[in-house]
């Protein structure tokens, strides 16, 4: 076999390519593809990343650094380290487990375990789940939450059903007798 430069093989499958392509006559246009992957860049732990409280008066002393973050309210966020972060979950993963702080970053929750976690909190975020189909799965998936978040379920429900998400009466009336709340006078 004889050595070819890469510059002459090139243009020798070019030339080859550019004479299937005319001599197949059911061939207007030759595409070519190429297929590129991202590459996720891993986290270091100088990375700062947002961290966002799903419940209200949330607080964290770093012992290593004695930094102290708190959220008061339910959306407010923080930056913290990824090594902070990774401090945290190795001391207290009921920050997380328990859903009261969730990182915004897919590959922290992913490192941690925590996808499917979050994922249940999605769910009952979203008002569209509230449908006479859904109740009954709605319902285990509170039952199945930390005590500390059913607060703050329990709240969006009742904002859902002021601003008119949820008017089902029988989604409503289910939720009430399930959760033991007063539903049906904030329609």
């Amino acid at each position: 076999m004889a050595a070819r430069s890469k510059a002459a093989t090139k243009s020798a499958v070019e030339s080859d390519a550019t004479n299937v392509a005319s001599d197949n006559s059911s061939v207007d246009e030759v595409k070519t593809t190429t297929r590129t992957t991202k590459k996720v860049e891993p986290l270091r732990d100088s990375d700062e990343i947002e961290v966002v409280s799903l419940v209200s008066n949330v607080s964290y002393k770093d012992n290593r650094t004695n930094d102290m973050y708190e959220w008061d309210e339910v959306g407010h966020s923080e930056l913290m380290t990824i090594e902070t972060l990774k401090n945290m979950w190795r001391n207290h993963k009921g920050y997380f487990r328990n859903l009261w702080l969730k990182p915004m970053d897919d590959r922290i929750i992913n490192q941690f375990g925590l996808t499917k976690t979050y994922e249940k909190y999605e769910y009952l975020m979203d008002e569209s789940n509230y449908t006479r189909d859904k109740v009954d799965e709605v319902i285990a998936s509170i039952d199945a939450t930390p005590n500390g978040l059913r607060f703050a379920i329990c709240n969006k429900i009742k904002d859902m059903v002021i601003n008119g998400e949820v008017s089902d009466v029988s989604v409503i009336k289910a939720l009430e007798n399930h959760l033991d709340i007063d539903l049906i006078s904030f329609i």
